[in-house]
Formats: C-alpha cells, sequence, structure tokens
C-alpha cells in the first residue's frame, strides 16, 4: 500500500528540533513515503525564541533536498505558524521570503497569550484554561492565513503530559464546531495530528468526535501529519490516521503545491 503524505514535519530550522533536513527525506523514503512536507515552527510570542525561523535559509535547504532526491520524494515547502490571525504582519514577512507550498495554523498560545504547554497554564480552573485555548482557536480559524488548521485540540496532549484531566470535547463544542465552521467557510482544512498517540494518548489531534463534526459541517479539505521532531517519527501512525479518516466518510486527501490543493483518493 503506498502511504499517504506526511505533512507535519518539523527539522533543524524549528527550535525544538535537532535533526537535518535530509535526515528526514532518508526517512521517509526508508518508510515507504513519497511526498513530506517539512513545516518549520514560524513563532512570534512572548515564550517563543525571536528569529529562529530563517526562511530563506529554509527554502534554500529545500531546494538542495529536491534535487538531491529527485524522483524519490516529493518535497513540500511549508510552515506551522503560530498564531497567525495575531501576528499578522510577521506571519506576511515570512511567507513573502520565497516560494511556500503549505501553511498550518496553530494554536500554542491560549487567549489572552497563556503559554499552553505550561505547566502553569494548568493552574487555572481547568474549565476556565480549555474554554481560553478553544477561544484561541476559534479567532485563528475564523481570521488567521493558513490552508490547515493544525491539531486543533492540542491542549488535551499538554494536559495529559501535566497529568491534568481532559473532559473530551463536548463541553467545548459550541466553540469548536464555531471555529470548524470558520474553516470550512473560508475553504481552509483540517489535519489529523498522530502525534497523541506517540505520547501515550488513545486519540490523535482532533478526537474522532471532532473530525466526524467537521465532516458533517460540510468540510472536505483534510491533511494527516506525524508531527515528528525527529526523523523516527515520520509517518508515524499515518495508516491509523487514514483508516480514521475513512471511518469518518472521507475518501480523499488534501496535498497542496504552491498554496493551491491538490486532491488525492483514498479510495
Amino acid at each position: 500500500m503506498t502511504l499517504p503524505p506526511d505533512y507535519h514535519v518539523h527539522t533543524r530550522f524549528s527550535c525544538d528540533s535537532e535533526a537535518q533536513m535530509a535526515t528526514f527525506c532518508e526517512a521517509a523514503i526508508a518508510r515507504g513515503l513519497r511526498e513530506i512536507a517539512l513545516t518549520d515552527h514560524a513563532d512570534f510570542g512572548p515564550d517563543d525564541p525571536p528569529g529562529y525561523f530563517r526562511p530563506a535559509e529554509y527554502l534554500a535547504a529545500i531546494e538542495h533536498c529536491r534535487a538531491r532526491y529527485a524522483g524519490q520524494l516529493t518535497i513540500r515547502a511549508g510552515v506551522e505558524m503560530g498564531e497567525p490571525h495575531i501576528f499578522t504582519p510577521e506571519a506576511r514577512d515570512v511567507l513573502s521570503a520565497g516560494e511556500f507550498d503549505f501553511v498550518i495554523g496553530s494554536a500554542h498560545y491560549a487567549d489572552g497569550m497563556q503559554a499552553g504547554w505550561k505547566p502553569a497554564f494548568f493552574e487555572q480552573s481547568l474549565q476556565q484554561a480549555y474554554e481560553a485555548y478553544f477561544r484561541q482557536v476559534v479567532c485563528l480559524a475564523q481570521e488567521g492565513d493558513f490552508d490547515i488548521l493544525g491539531h486543533l485540540d492540542l491542549v488535551k496532549r499538554d494536559a495529559y503530559k501535566f497529568g491534568k484531566p481532559y473532559d473530551g470535547p463536548g463541553p467545548y463544542a459550541d466553540m469548536i464546531r464555531t471555529a470548524l465552521r470558520a474553516t470550512v467557510e473560508r475553504g481552509k482544512g483540517i489535519e489529523i495530528n498522530t502525534s497523541p498517540l506517540r505520547k501515550g494518548l488513545s486519540e490523535p489531534c482532533p478526537s474522532p468526535d471532532i473530525l466526524r463534526w467537521y465532516r458533517e459541517l460540510g468540510g472536505e479539505i483534510l491533511t494527516l501529519g506525524s508531527d515528528a521532531h525527529t526523523p523516527d517519527a515520520v509517518g508515524a501512525d499515518i495508516e491509523t490516521a487514514l483508516e480514521m479518516a475513512r471511518a469518518a466518510g472521507f475518501a480523499r486527501l488534501a496535498r497542496f503545491e504552491r498554496r493551491q490543493l491538490v486532491w488525492m483518493s483514498i479510495e
């Protein structure tokens, strides 16, 4: 079986990965992937290291790998943009540096720019924390420049990491549906991000319920991504994500070239 593309991968151009781009490409080829999107972090929040993502250098490295692995692997130039609805000028500057194929829009900070990946975030009322996170997701979905909304319910992954309970999407369904509706109406998509499965959770981001809501609201644009930060994780649990997509009624996945949607069948 031909594996679907992994559209969420981080190399040394992200502040939280040290691996060379070429090692990810070689790992993808060895895994049997024919296409990947390298989506390094471009983050501008108060707790992010400034200026870490260097677009010109990143795009030059992409071209080097494309030449090196031509005929073996299709390599998409992507970026995971943190809070592009807040850092609009900064995001625009990154994207104007060259030709990008694909943009993930992600909420790593909750409403009020609370760092949702730090333990202090979970010291408040958990309902308050989760509502603050999903409020940010709604704003991102309504206003951000992106192609795919990243790891929509990411907050559950950090809650698990810090030993905090997460009561599922039900209590936040109205906010989540609002975000999904905006995504659909704007012609954007979401991803199935498999990273929670590697970290001990029983489901990816988003949960099957949220994926079903997206489909019921008319959502069609869907990518799969490992959120790999090390080469050994490239393509991890992609088969699981593929089956989840099929179970939710998806017959095709999205690919992107120069930020234009290209469909691939999963029938």
